[in-house]
């Protein structure tokens, strides 16, 4: 059975990876899908370095594939023959958001969306406090996986040294 885990990713965190992990062990097969994000301003990493980044954290998982979209997600979706659309849930606020995500992905496909709360311990870290712990030129390993950690605070810190 195979499911679609969609995000912007930007930048991957400890929590999404949590995320990706129990999914793998949910499901026959899960697809990582990084999509551009219409609501927010311009992404801080490209959809490939994104790609790349997930591709490194995913590697050992055999049932996980990454890929980028742009479009709507109820219909690609659909064209890769989803079962179900995982999403994560961190706080209450997320709820109100994902649930109308879901409702209209339903709609719109007829793919249902699951619901994964990531483990205690990730469910403070967003990738929007991680772009600014960065700016606080902060290090980030206790939120960012260590194999790409050092990329993304390069990228993300501002300033001179």
């Amino acid at each position: 059975m195979k499911v679609i885990y969609p995000g912007t990713f930007d930048p991957p965190t400890k929590g999404h990876l949590n995320i990706i992990e129990r999914a793998s062990k949910l499901f026959d097969s899960v697809e990582v899908a990084i999509g551009i994000d219409t609501e927010k301003k311009k992404a801080t990493f490209s959809q490939e370095e994104r790609v790349a980044f997930l591709k490194t954290l995913t590697q050992n998982l055999s049932n996980v594939e990454v890929n980028a979209f742009d479009g709507l997600l109820a219909n690609y979706a659909k064209e890769k023959g989803a079962r179900f659309i995982i999403r994560s849930l961190r706080t209450y606020t997320d709820f109100e958001h994902e649930k109308t995500l879901a409702h209209t992905n339903q709609k719109l496909s007829g793919i249902e969306t699951l619901f994964l709360l990531p483990d205690e311990e990730f469910q403070s870290i967003s990738s929007t406090v991680i772009r600014d712990i960065a700016k606080r030129r902060e290090r980030l390993s206790p939120f960012i996986p260590e194999v790409i950690e050092k990329e993304v605070f390069e990228k993300l810190r501002e300033g001179p040294q």
